[in-house]
């Protein structure tokens, strides 16, 4: 996929950041969490979406992403933890361009249990 410019300057403009064709530290949000939902969305996965809130998420950036940039997204499970009877489950997501790596965004959600 293609970072967009149009893209980059709608998400500045919404967090009232100066639009200089850098992509702003939590854009990749909008990419990486559609990449991973495919990825949870498979219904043997059995993720039941109407109890899950977003807990947290981190970005680490290898190199300045630019609008243009033609990106992959990558997901993986890295756990499933079981606590009090709700589940988190940890997901990373690799985003490359033609360089190789450059930047990861890990985004933790929290699944709510039948008591919840």
């Amino acid at each position: 996929m293609v970072i967009t410019a149009d893209a980059v300057t709608r998400f500045a403009q919404a967090l009232g950041l100066d639009d200089d064709g850098t992509v702003p530290p939590t854009f990749l949000i909008s990419l990486t969490l559609p990449a991973a939902e495919r990825l949870i969305d498979d219904p043997d996965f059995g993720l039941d979406w109407s109890r899950v809130l977003h807990r947290e998420q981190r970005f680490a950036y290898h190199r300045e992403l630019r609008a243009g940039a033609a990106v992959t997204c990558a997901s993986t499970i890295e756990s499933i933890k079981s606590v009090a009877g709700n589940d988190l489950l940890a997901l990373r997501t690799d985003v490359a361009d033609g360089d190789g790596l450059a930047a990861e965004v890990w985004t933790t959600l929290f699944v709510a249990g039948d008591a919840a």
